[in-house]
């Protein structure tokens, strides 16, 4: 009876023991993750294209799968919770790789610039420790220039007409691509649009000489009835003075004429000789029945007055006044293409737009200016540049009457 009962009580701790020993888990799933995380790792490239994994991913994925295949290699030593365990630091591996591709930066502008031109359109938002590559498609850099800041806006600088070409923007972080995108750079000519021009008179007003014309001459004898009058010129004080009978071969305007010029050259004869008359700055002359005192050249300085007791009985006024040229509608302002210069001079009354268009034009054609003049409306017009630099340059005296 003792005997059944040990044997018993024997059986029964031996059932206990063999309950607690820990038993290998099944690897089944792990398996599976890893057959599936291997295919994901032969069939996904890196790069630095959008959709491409980042370079190194690859890597990092391999060990994670290297990892797994061992504890299968040993599951004969692993519990359930230890491959569970080991197929979720799997499962990790792949989310992160398949977070790992290179994402498509958005909001790209494909940019128009001029030669010589700055765009900063583009600027791409960079986080912690990223930074931004472009690289061009215009290896020379014939077309333009494309530079980044610290801030992450793209600097696109002109440099002749031409495009569009590629340009790829890359942000990278830990030295791997990240970020891709590109956008499309295109050159074309400078222009510059004139001010709204509602004048185009720019005309020279030419000087006048100082002139006076007399009364008419009732009186063809002056005997016992002397006129003396002073014509004022300069510093030259000319008498004039008659007192006999007129001729009677020609008019009395004529013959009145005759008697000034003639007291006008004795005069300038006496202070000069010869060359003081061919020099002289003044003459007379009469027709019909008036005479005319009259400066040779135009200008202020041809200016005279008359005085004496009777210069009223022949003129009406006593002051001839010469004006002087008026250049103040005269504009002026220079093109240059950067190499060559045409200076643009304004000086006529131009009736429309269309005139004043071609009259810029034959001075940029005259000088070679690589640049044309366009009308834009009744009140503008543009100079565009014809080089494949594409420069224009506008300058001179009077070139923010047209241009800002």
């Amino acid at each position: 009876m003792q005997l059944d009962v040990a044997t018993a009580e024997l059986d029964s701790a031996l059932t206990n023991f063999e309950g607690k020993i820990i038993k290998a888990g099944d690897t089944t799933a792990l398996t599976t993750a890893i057959t599936e995380a291997t295919n994901l790792y032969k069939n996904t490239e890196e790069g630095v294209e959008i959709g491409q994994n980042v370079k190194g991913s690859k890597v990092t994925l391999k060990e994670a799968i290297d990892v797994a295949e061992l504890v299968v290699t040993n599951s004969a030593n692993k519990t359930t919770q230890q491959l569970a365990d080991a197929k979720a630091a799997l499962d990790l591996a792949v989310v992160a790789f398949e977070n790992s591709k290179v994402t498509a930066l958005t909001g790209l502008l494909n940019v128009t610039v001029t030669s010589a031109g700055v765009d900063r359109s583009n600027h791409i938002n960079l986080e912690n420790e990223e930074t931004l590559v472009l690289t061009s498609s215009d290896l020379t850099n014939a077309v333009a220039t494309v530079t980044s800041d610290p801030s992450g806006i793209a600097v696109v600088t002109g440099v002749a007409v031409g495009g569009p070409i590629k340009i790829t923007a890359q942000v990278k972080k830990d030295g791997q691509v990240i970020k891709a995108g590109t956008f499309n750079v295109t050159v074309v000519p400078m222009a510059i649009t004139s001010k709204i021009i509602t004048n185009f008179d720019f005309s020279t007003v030419n000087g006048t000489q100082a002139k006076l014309v007399s009364k008419p001459v009732t009186l063809s004898d002056f005997t016992g009835n002397r006129k003396d009058f002073t014509i004022v010129i300069g510093s030259d004080r000319i008498p004039i003075y008659v007192s006999w009978a007129l001729s009677t071969d020609f008019s009395k305007g004529a013959s009145m004429g005759s008697v000034v010029e003639s007291h006008i050259q004795d005069f300038y004869y006496k202070k000069g000789g010869a060359n003081g008359i061919l020099n002289r700055p003044i003459s007379a002359f009469g027709f019909e029945d008036t005479f005319q005192i009259s400066a040779f050249q135009p200008g202020s300085a041809s200016s005279f007055t008359l005085e004496g007791a009777d210069w009223s009985y022949f003129f009406e006024q006593s002051s001839g006044l010469g004006k002087d040229t008026d250049t103040s509608k005269n504009r002026t302002f220079t093109i240059s293409d950067g190499t060559t210069t045409a200076n643009i001079q304004l000086t006529s009354n131009f009736v429309t737009i269309d005139d004043l268009v071609n009259h810029i034009n034959k001075h940029l054609i005259n000088t070679g200016v690589k640049a044309q003049a366009e009308k834009v409306s009744a009140a503008q017009f543009k100079i565009t540049s014809t080089s494949s630099t594409g420069n224009i340059i506008i300058e001179g005296v009077n070139k923010a009457d047209f241009f800002e």
